[in-house]
């Protein structure tokens, strides 16, 4: 009972921490990936979609299975990243995504806003999992 208890919260304060913003979603559930599944699955923008510095390689036959090609997945691994946030506001203001998938060690309110003024400017909509 207690466990039921403790997973519905752990839902209730995702669900509640996930739409900040309409083109900013944080989520501090690193295993929940069904709003990124969601969301890519009911976008029909073709532009790309970036994933910068996932915690291992995507599983190109999942998300391939959950109707996203891989034509349009372009992976950029954390070994090539020198600046986490400048790096993700240049992909933003590029205007070459659909969406943008990142995984932050934390987000404070003056980069999500931010983040989410970059993603309404370029109509992209900018993921970020993060562990704080």
């Amino acid at each position: 009972m207690l466990t039921t208890y403790m997973q519905a919260q752990t839902q209730q304060q995702t669900a509640a921490a996930i739409n900040l913003l309409p083109y900013l979603t944080l989520s501090y559930d690193l295993e929940n990936y069904y709003p990124l599944l969601s969301h890519i699955r009911q976008d029909s923008d073709q532009r790309w979609i970036l994933f910068i510095a996932p915690p291992g390689r995507p599983n190109f036959t999942f998300l391939q299975q959950a109707g996203i090609h891989q034509k349009r997945i372009i992976t950029l691994p954390q070994n090539k990243i020198n600046n986490h946030a400048e790096l993700l506001k240049a992909a933003l203001s590029s205007r070459n995504y659909s969406t943008v998938i990142t995984w932050l060690s934390d987000c404070d309110k003056t980069l999500q806003n931010e983040l989410h003024d970059l993603a309404l400017q370029s109509n992209s909509r900018c993921l970020i999992y993060c562990s704080q």
